[in-house]
C-alpha cells in the first residue's frame, strides 16, 4: 500500500464534512498547486529569489490545510528567498517537489 500523504481532517472539521466543499477544497487545491509548483520550479532554476520567497509564501498555508510536511520546505524556501545569504535550496525544493507531485496524483486518483 502506497503512503498517503495528503491529510484532510482540517477541511472535514472546517466544512463540517460537507463532501461537496471537500471536493471543491481538493479541486482548487489540485489547480493552484499544479500551477504554483510549476513557478517555484522555474524561480529555483533561475535562482530568483523574490519569486521563490512569493510562491513558498503563497503555497504554504495550503500545504500546512493539506497536512502535507512540505510546509516545512515550503517555510525554508520562503525565507532563504528573503536572506542575502546564499544557501543551497535544492534538497528542501526536491523534497517539497516530490511530496506534493505524489499529493496531486493521489488527490486526482481518490477524487
Amino acid at each position: 500500500m502506497k503512503k498517503v500523504f495528503y491529510n484532510l481532517s482540517q477541511i472535514i472539521e472546517l466544512s463540517d464534512n460537507d463532501s461537496e466543499f471537500i471536493k471543491l477544497m481538493v479541486a482548487t487545491f489540485i489547480t493552484e498547486m499544479s500551477s504554483d509548483l510549476d513557478a517555484l520550479t522555474v524561480a529555483v532554476l533561475k535562482e530568483d529569489r523574490a519569486n521563490v520567497h512569493g510562491y513558498a509564501q503563497k503555497m504554504k498555508p495550503s500545504l500546512e490545510l493539506f497536512g502535507l510536511k512540505g510546509h516545512h520546505m515550503a517555510l525554508k524556501l520562503e525565507s532563504s528567498g528573503e536572506s542575502q545569504e546564499k544557501k543551497d535550496i535544492q534538497e528542501d525544493f526536491m523534497y517539497l517537489h516530490q511530496e506534493l507531485e505524489e499529493t496531486l496524483i493521489q488527490l486526482k486518483r481518490d477524487f
